[in-house]
């Protein structure tokens, strides 16, 4: 049943949502996959037949079970970072009692300390739709399928 419908999702692929952000054209498909292509500089100098390389898009590992619904992308404020993944007591300190969800405020100690780290970007592409799929799995299981109509948020830092 699996291979009937990876079957049907292929036949019927359509784009569902596009988002341009630094520079990559995000595309979101109906079979719930996530994809990137590079979007090539082009100036007023830039003439017909010049871009002779072709562009290859690249595919998340993670996507939707369903249609990508939507595509969006917001910016951090300065100071705030998101954990991927949440850490244990993160994820144990919020829920309904209004924790944070694993956007903290970093203090100035940290600040300092993280300017010899690589340059991490506040900017995050969303993507939102029914389910979730890890796209690297490949066996069945029994709870594959379980969760098909819950929608899902999923985050990329770029």
């Amino acid at each position: 049943s699996d291979a009937i419908i990876r079957q049907h999702k292929a036949a019927c692929l359509r784009i569902t949502a596009l988002l341009a952000c630094k520079d990559l054209l995000w595309i979101g498909t109906s079979a719930g996959v996530v994809l990137t292509l590079s979007i090539p500089a082009v100036s007023s100098g830039t003439v017909s037949g010049t871009l002779r390389s072709p562009l290859t898009p690249m595919g998340s590992a993670h996507g939707h079970t369903g249609h990508v619904r939507f595509l969006t992308s917001i910016e951090l404020p300065e100071g705030f970072d998101v954990n991927f993944p949440l850490p244990a007591y993160t994820t144990a300190q919020s829920g309904v009692d209004g924790g944070n969800g694993g956007l903290q405020r970093r203090d100035s100690a940290h600040r300092r300390a993280s300017t010899l780290l690589p340059v991490k970007t506040n900017q995050l592409v969303i993507s939102g739709g029914d389910g979730y799929e890890d796209f690297r799995l490949t066996n069945s299981s029994e709870t594959v399928g379980r969760d098909d109509s819950t929608n899902h948020l999923l985050l990329w830092r770029v």
